[in-house]
């Protein structure tokens, strides 16, 4: 009896450490990691502490507070059914507020007179997401996928352009393997297909490498 319970608890465990992956780099979430990064592994670690803090918390209002409102008013509403966007026609205007969202980050960082590779990495997330938004349309790909995805466009571009300054390769390593981490916790959760994964990583990455080299 005792074996059995150890088997049935062991599938229960492993949904259960997927959500907290899911939820650790939720899409909401990823674009301050990634913010973060930036200011603390390139030339940007000379700029006051201070200074790094405060542009990154104004880069988490902006892509994870208010876009995070907006969709606990439309649950609350009655227009979204789960805060997981389980259903693909429920997902249009979380896309649109989360374009947005970038948009709006690469303003606030242009305002702050950021260097282009930084403010570009939002404008690479602003159009990822926003063919995102079209394929979702007749597709659900995986936006979780798209974020980490962009995180390792970004670092590929950082490394091969000698901008991360701080242990490059280890830090590729570590998130093209975070890729493989978030996508597995996505398909245990049962919410995407291996082919939504794949493509969303690869549709994050382009995107955002793309855009980076556009703008250096």
């Amino acid at each position: 009896m005792e074996a059995n319970d150890n088997i049935t608890a062991k599938p229960g465990a492993l949904r259960r450490t997927a959500q907290i992956v899911s939820d650790v780099f939720s899409p909401l979430l990823v674009p301050t990691y990634c913010m973060a990064m930036a200011m603390w592994i390139t030339p940007l670690q000379i700029l006051p502490e201070r200074t790094r803090l405060g542009a990154t918390l104004g880069v988490a209002v902006i892509t994870a507070v208010l876009p995070l409102c907006v969709l606990l008013v439309m649950h609350t509403t009655g227009h979204v059914t789960d805060m997981c966007l389980s259903r693909r026609h429920e997902r249009t205007v979380p896309m649109l507020t989360a374009i947005a969202a970038y948009v709006g980050a690469a303003v606030y960082l242009h305002v702050l007179h950021a260097p282009y590779w930084l403010t570009s990495f939002f404008t690479g997330s602003a159009i990822a997401a926003t063919v995102a938004l079209i394929i979702n349309f007749q597709w659900k790909i995986s936006a979780h996928s798209i974020a980490v995805g962009g995180m390792a466009g970004m670092m590929l571009r950082l490394t091969e352009s000698g901008l991360a300054t701080v242990n490059a390769m280890i830090w590729l390593t570590a998130v093209i393997l975070l890729g493989g981490i978030v996508g597995s916790a996505r398909l245990v959760l049962e919410r995407h297909t291996a082919g939504q994964v794949c493509a969303g990583w690869l549709l994050g990455a382009a995107c955002v490498f793309a855009a980076m080299c556009i703008h250096f």
